[in-house]
């Protein structure tokens, strides 16, 4: 039997494309929180500053992408598990993460709203995308990037035509321990995310196309179809 992965645990994978230009006072706020939370963690976190800003213009430069991905995870306990799909984004914030194999389930997000569709249960479930609904993904993709990065180390590492950025919290963090964004050139190959009980998850994309037409209803879910096709509605949103 194949245990289905709650929707909300697919979200932290969601990489930073809605993450604009630090501005210089953004930047000197942002290497001053730094700095304090070196000076109260033990063993120095690095920041580099070029690195960050690099960053951000990679991910400011893709106005819309389109993928597939093949997520592997790998639990504290040393257990495996792989899935598959397809995910489209478009500035300014609208993302749909579509998992194919092994089961089949998807996360809309636009206008400051959250979609999150279960066919094998037959539920829509809509929440609110603000600070309190968790994962990364959802605070990176409601459009404060930059004040979300502020509290965050950012280093490069070059490996030939391969670039990686790895983003570590300046003080403990229940999202992540470490997360790893790889680039070869301006292509994006994957995303790596560490957790401090041991846990990992990779994403490698293939098939990417950055800055191509990308269909707007692919943002808009129609629950009036899928209400007439049996599904439940349960709209969050508003509590």
């Amino acid at each position: 039997m194949i245990k289905k992965t709650p929707l909300l645990t697919v979200l932290p994978l969601v990489f930073a494309i809605s993450m604009p230009v630090w501005s210089a006072e953004q930047a000197t706020t942002h290497s001053s929180m730094l700095a304090r939370a070196e000076s109260n963690t033990p063993g120095s976190i690095k920041h580099d500053q070029k690195a960050a800003d690099a960053l951000a213009k990679k991910l400011q430069a893709m106005n819309t992408v389109s993928a597939n991905f093949s997520q592997s995870t790998i639990d504290k306990s040393g257990r495996s598990k792989v899935e598959k799909g397809s995910m489209q984004l478009k500035r300014p914030n609208q993302f749909r993460w579509h998992i194919t194999s092994p089961f089949n389930q998807e996360v809309i997000a636009k206008d400051g709203k959250l979609w999150m569709l279960d066919p094998d249960f037959k539920q829509v479930v809509i929440k609110k995308m603000d600070n309190q609904s968790g994962p990364t993904a959802v605070q990176l993709l409601s459009g404060d990037a930059s004040e979300f990065l502020m509290e965050y180390a950012v280093t490069r590492m070059n490996y030939g035509p391969e670039v990686v950025y790895t983003l570590k919290p300046g003080k403990a963090s229940d999202l992540f321990e470490r997360l790893e964004i790889h680039f070869s050139r301006e292509e994006i190959l994957a995303i790596t995310i560490m957790d401090s009980l041991g846990g990992k998850r990779r994403i490698d994309f293939t098939r990417v196309k950055l800055n191509q037409p990308v269909d707007n209803t692919l943002f808009e879910p129609d629950l009036q179809t899928l209400e007439k096709a049996g599904f439940d509605i349960i709209d969050e949103s508003r509590v």
